[in-house]
């Protein structure tokens, strides 16, 4: 009786073995047309993230940054503009504690883009947080590493930064650097100096001013033409 009663336990579970296999294999092969049906099905798209960063006498309301963030958040991807605190007198130390605490998630999915004194200071920032990680791009308008002459009352700010440049060169994978031929604040050769340190691709843009509002430049149409194909980047 007990082996009665075993030997119809076995044929049952091998019953229901069975029966799971074929459901499991009927399950694969119409996954498996719908995918040949569908191939967008089987691509999986990591959605990027992008760090708007302000400068000098600036707040995330200002000049393209709205613009920018609107365009990125019309792909899909995240969009998320970064404040500096009291960007009329900045401190250095503080705006490193706004970085640390706002761009948060730093990987090869992350881009960063900066203006002005927010380039210096982001690369100051990267300079720590990428020691152990890399992103996938940077750009920089209007950057500088230099003591700026029409502003003469950020020297103590430049003076504290401390840029690693072949480590940036090695953990931001794409660099590029816009610069403007009148820029007032920032001269051109400041501007290229920058970008060589970071052996970034240059996109000089005749007669934009330092990229602001009262410069025409409430949106930014060539940065978005860079920034466009690096969101769609897996």
């Amino acid at each position: 009786m007990d082996c009665f009663h075993e030997t119809k336990g076995a044929k049952c579970a091998f019953f229901i073995t069975t029966k799971s296999l074929l459901f499991f294999i009927l399950l694969c092969f119409k996954l498996n047309q719908q995918l040949k049906k569908y191939p967008e099905l089987g691509q999986f798209t990591i959605m990027k993230h992008v760090y708007i960063i302000h400068g000098y006498q600036a707040v995330p309301e200002d000049h393209w940054f709205p613009w920018l963030e609107q365009q990125i958040q019309h792909t899909g991807a995240h969009a998320e503009r970064v404040f500096l605190a009291d960007s009329t007198h900045p401190d250095a130390q503080v705006w490193q504690e706004c970085l640390s605490a706002q761009c948060t998630i730093l990987n090869e999915n992350t881009i960063i883009v900066a203006h002005s004194l927010g380039c210096l200071s982001s690369l100051n920032f990267l300079s720590q947080a990428l020691q152990n990680s890399s992103i996938a791009a940077g750009i920089f308008v209007s950057g500088f590493t230099e003591k700026l002459k029409a502003l003469p009352e950020l020297d103590a700010f430049i003076a504290s930064q401390k840029v690693d440049d072949k480590l940036l060169r090695q953990q931001i994978a794409r660099r590029y650097v816009f610069l403007s031929t009148n820029d007032a604040f920032v001269p051109p050769p400041l501007t290229l100096r920058f970008a060589h340190g970071l052996n970034a691709q240059i996109f000089e843009i005749k007669q934009a001013g330092h990229f602001m509002q009262q410069d025409g430049y409430a949106a930014f149409p060539q940065l978005w033409e860079v920034l466009r194909p690096l969101l769609a980047d897996s």
